[in-house]
Order: C-alpha cells, then structure tokens, then sequence
C-alpha cells in the first residue's frame, strides 16, 4: 500500500511459543538500503494507537525506514484499533516483551524483514514510557542495535505501593481501576512475579549505564505521568559521551496529542524534527 509516496507494508512473525507479533515497515522507495528505527509502544498503547502510525509515517519522510509493531501480549487481535484480548494483556509481562523486541531486531538482522531497503548496520531503537524501558533494557545488551532513542521513558518498572502489591497477591491480579465496568483490563500475578524475580535484569538505571551507543533522553518538563526527572536519572546513570538528555517546556506525556485536535499535532511534529535531526548527526 503507498500513500503519500511512503510505502506501507505488512509483516507478521512468531516468538518462541508461536505466539504472533504484527508489524508494520514504511518506507519510501529506494535502491539503497536505509538505517530502520524500530519503535517501541507505550503501556496500553499499540502500533495504530494514537500517534503511532502518524510518528512512523514522519520518520519513513526523511528517508529512514519505520519499523512499528505489536508486542504479543498488548491485548489487540490481528490489526485492530482496541485492546480486545483481555486475557492475553493479564498474562504480559516485561520479559515477554523483551523477548518480542529480540525477535523483531533478529529478523530485521536476517533479512526476513526489509531484506534489500534495511542497512543491518545501523538498528535503532525509538521507545515512549514503558516502551522505552524495554528499548533501553535492549539496547544495553544488544549489539546489533546501534542507536537508542528515549522519549518520556520511566526510569523503574516498580511502580506500584506494597499495599497494592499485597492486594495483587491476594486476589492472583491488579485492575487498572476499581470499576470493572468502565476496565475490564487487569494486571496478572506473572508481571508482578516477572518484576521481583529478575530484578537485575530489569534495572533500568543499571542498563542506563551500560550505554555505550549515542542516546537520547526527550522529556516533557510538566509530564505529570512520568515525571521529568526519571529520563535525568537515567541520564545521570548514562556515559555522558555517549547521551544527550533534551527536556521541553510546557511539554506533558503525550504531547499535546492524544487526539489530533489538542493542537493539529505541532507539538510532537517538533519532537519528531528534533528527533530526527538528532539522528542525522548522531548516527553516521
């Protein structure tokens, strides 16, 4: 499918357990091969969500090639536009979804995706908030990636009280809110035990500091859902020869664009124009 001249392709692999992950490639038309910025999805977001498809689309402009895609557990079926499988969300966790990104970057490396239009030399990753724990998780341990991008990310997995933790045990899940009438959406026992049994593995300001790839850490100064000083953690923890930390005033979580119409996405569109300048000098 082509619009706009961006070429839009679908894929679809399987993890380990043969479970599928859904994905998207858009690109322009080239003869040579072009660096790809596989990215990352938020907590309860996924590849159409929101400004997903929009960011993919502006980043395959310059000449880039956007991978986006589903971890298998977000909970949407097929291509869908909602989180419709309750069950498969209840079971995530984030070791499942590193697993999923190993997956993705391995197959960009074969060439079972973007074989002839993918550089392999340059995979850069590109995650929002949770997404860009997991990238940075990645990144850190990964040398076939050879860029990592941050946008508001969370500097901790852990981020829940002990009172809510003793409840999630209790009843075997978390909800994401009280009436389960307006969510049906819960956090399974398997993502609180991912959480205290591989502690170490995913330390985020650990990971931070095993960075040795250019890096850059984008925030919001009023992100009031993952406050600012989270990335300046990481950022702290980071080889500052290697990262670059920017953070934007009168910026929030998700940037003025939840929905198109908060400000016909001219916010992100400047977060994307920094991103992608960014990029061009950073990653040669």
């Amino acid at each position: 499918m082509t619009e706009n001249g961006i070429i839009h392709e679908y894929f679809m692999l399987y993890n380990e357990k043969g479970e599928p992950i859904r994905g998207d490639l858009r690109f322009q038309r080239t003869l040579e091969e072009k660096p790809v910025i596989i990215v990352c999805h938020s907590f309860m977001a996924f590849k159409d969500w929101g400004f997903f498809p929009f960011i993919a689309d502006r980043l395959a402009n310059p000449g880039y090639i956007a991978l986006s895609f589903n971890f298998s557990h977000d909970g949407v079926m097929g291509d869908g536009d909602r989180i419709t499988e309750f069950g498969k969300f209840e079971r995530n966790t984030f070791s499942k979804e590193l697993d999923d990104l190993r997956v993705v970057i391995d197959e960009v490396w074969s060439g079972q995706i973007g074989g002839g239009i993918i550089d392999r030399s340059k995979i850069i990753l590109l995650g929002h908030s949770r997404g860009g724990g997991i990238a940075l998780l990645h990144a850190s341990v990964n040398a076939l990636v050879k860029g990592l991008i941050t946008w508001s990310t969370i500097d901790t997995f852990d981020r829940w009280t002990q009172h809510q933790k003793e409840k999630w045990k209790n009843l075997g899940f978390l909800p994401l809110v009280k009436d389960s009438s307006v969510s049906p959406l819960k956090l399974g026992i398997d993502l609180l035990k991912d959480l205290e049994n591989n502690r170490v593995k995913l330390d985020l300001k650990t990971a931070a500091s095993r960075i040795q790839i250019p890096w850059l850490l984008l925030h919001g100064k009023t992100d009031v859902t993952v406050p600012p000083h989270e990335s300046e953690n990481l950022f702290a923890a980071a080889n500052k020869s290697m990262a670059d930390l920017i953070l934007l005033d009168h910026v929030g979580h998700l940037y003025s664009a939840a929905t198109r119409d908060e400000d016909n996405y001219q916010t992100l569109n400047k977060i994307i124009d920094l991103t992608i300048k960014w990029i061009q000098q950073n990653i040669k």
